[in-house]
């Protein structure tokens, strides 16, 4: 007997394709493609807890000195419709909807006319530039808004962002970062009654760290 045929022969009969060297850079390739879900998992957590400080904690203070930019005065309303607290009137200030509101104590930038005080605020949200407004039920405002308060409230309905018109028009729950900014009111007394008048809007409307 020469040779037994289940063995395998000597040439390359056996198999037709040579193996050639490992190719390092696909294999470093390879070693890298499980870890993007794991980059990918932890650049996502920690965009997520950045957006989390940012928005409950980063939220920006309105000024106590507010600076107003002059606009074209515009007759709101009679100081008459501003009978009690939280009555309010929708106006367009030279194209800016505004909010005219009657609160229940003085705040910076507003106006007061003996036991009347009054401010005003761009109804334009601060977050994506939705129209805000004035929701005056607390219960509603907790259930659609997810902001536990005792009183009325500025609120976005895009994003769900709610600024508080006692503290200046701060944001103080959703995305939004910065104040609305204020409009600037006086009380005119010229003719049969008062009325009230904008004739400004505050500028650099950023607020302060607080």
């Amino acid at each position: 007997m020469t040779g037994y045929p289940d063995e395998p022969s000597d040439d390359a009969s056996g198999d037709s394709h040579e193996r050639g060297p490992i190719n390092e850079d696909r294999r470093r390739l390879v070693s890298w493609l499980w870890r993007l879900p794991v980059l990918a998992a932890l650049g996502g957590a920690g965009y997520g807890l950045v957006e989390v400080y940012r928005v409950h904690f980063a939220k920006l203070v309105p000024t106590d000195q507010p600076t107003f930019a002059p606009r074209p005065e515009h007759d709101v309303a009679p100081l008459a419709r501003f009978e009690a607290p939280w009555d309010a009137v929708t106006f367009d200030l030279a194209g800016l909807p505004a909010v005219a509101v009657r609160l229940p104590e003085p705040i910076a930038g507003g106006t007061s006319d003996a036991a009347t005080h009054l401010a005003a605020f761009s109804r334009v949200c601060t977050h994506q530039a939705c129209i805000v407004d004035l929701t005056t039920d607390p219960e509603a405002i907790a259930f659609a808004f997810n902001h536990r308060t005792d009183r009325p409230q500025l609120t976005c309905a895009c994003h769900y962002s709610v600024f508080d018109p006692l503290r200046a028009g701060r944001a103080v729950s959703g995305p939004a970062i910065r104040p609305l900014p204020r409009v600037r009111l006086r009380v005119v007394r010229e003719g049969a009654e008062p009325h009230v008048v904008a004739d400004g809007v505050e500028v650099e409307a950023h607020g302060v760290r607080g």
